[in-house]
């Protein structure tokens, strides 16, 4: 590898976290064909990436392009099938012998530098999974010191490709694809000045980006389609998307406010619901899904200022 090769490599360390397993390290190959370029960024002066704080607002660290045939070579030349299956391969027709969770459909799921971080930095996050984990606490995921950023740029952009099949539904648990939707509950008390909500209402929300060139689709589609399906759901109260513009990443947020915690669960158990999320999940980029007992969304008073309040006491 050289200098300008780790370089970029130690700066892909930056990368936001994931915990995807890997067997044993074996000498990766791949095409040395001309390599795509990435998309032009965000243009700024120095000055305007200073007051921003040293990166731009909405910053996210971006793997180099790279060509996803190649990497898939390089996933079987790594020996990642021993651990890993993908339907619909050649190299998974046979059960794979390590712990690995399955990886079909994952680059549904999770942006690029996702996987990076995973293939750098295997203990920057650590999934808790049967096999898993070693009885150090350290990921048994091996790191690959000698890839090179072209590598890793292929490795990438095959996982990414690896996108949800037809027929699945949202979502994916440990080691397999479909079954019930992941949820994370979040705390009450991890939210500062929760407003009161109704007695027994769960809200359920998701932040996400519209794939490019999908925004007016989408659109149709809530109108002709989702909004009926969505009035069809018992239990179901208020259906909200929000836009803030300061997270570029994850730009919507659409809150469900269901009735009580017995109508969310029948809504998630229910398969016309994975069938209507299927269908918005054409949409939309990677994402996750949060339930609280109060609104996701609010005004936090502890760390606000009605300056008209403020003037009039002065």
């Amino acid at each position: 590898m050289n200098r300008l090769e780790a370089a970029l490599l130690a700066g892909a360390l930056l990368s936001v976290g994931a915990a995807v397993l890997v067997p044993a390290p074996v000498a990766p190959t791949g095409s040395t064909g001309e390599r795509p370029r990435a998309t032009p960024g965000v243009r700024l002066t120095m000055m305007e990436l200073h007051r921003q704080g040293g990166v731009p607002r909405g910053w996210k660290p971006r793997v180099p392009p790279g060509d996803a045939a190649a990497g898939r070579e390089t996933f079987v030349a790594l020996g990642c099938p021993a651990c890993h299956r993908v339907a619909g391969e050649p190299f998974s027709a046979t059960a794979p012998s390590g712990p690995g969770p399955e990886l079909t459909g994952m680059g549904s799921h999770h942006p690029a530098a996702y996987f990076a971080e995973a293939l750098l930095d295997p203990d920057a996050v650590i999934l808790e999974g049967a096999g898993w984990i070693d009885d150090d606490g350290h990921s048994t995921m091996p790191a690959y010191p000698d890839m090179t950023v072209r590598q890793l740029g292929d490795l990438v952009a095959y996982l990414t490709s690896l996108r949800q099949p037809e027929g699945t539904a949202a979502g994916h648990g440990p080691g397999m694809m479909g079954g019930a939707m992941p949820v994370e509950a979040v705390s009450s008390a991890s939210l500062p000045d929760a407003p009161a909500a109704p007695p027994g209402r769960t809200y359920y929300a998701q932040s996400y980006d519209v794939l490019p060139g999908r925004r007016a689709a989408f659109e149709n589609w809530f109108a002709a389609t989702g909004k009926a399906r969505f009035l069809e759901i018992e239990g179901l109260e208020a259906v909200d998307t929000y836009v803030d513009l300061e997270r570029p990443d994850t730009p919507l947020t659409t809150v469900l406010a269901f009735r009580d915690e017995a109508a969310f669960r029948t809504f998630l158990a229910d398969p016309a619901s994975a069938e209507l999320w299927q269908q918005l999940d054409g949409f939309i980029g990677p994402h996750g899904h949060r339930a609280t007992d109060r609104p996701p969304l609010y005004r936090a008073s502890g760390l606000s200022l009605d300056l008209a309040t403020v003037e009039s006491r002065r």
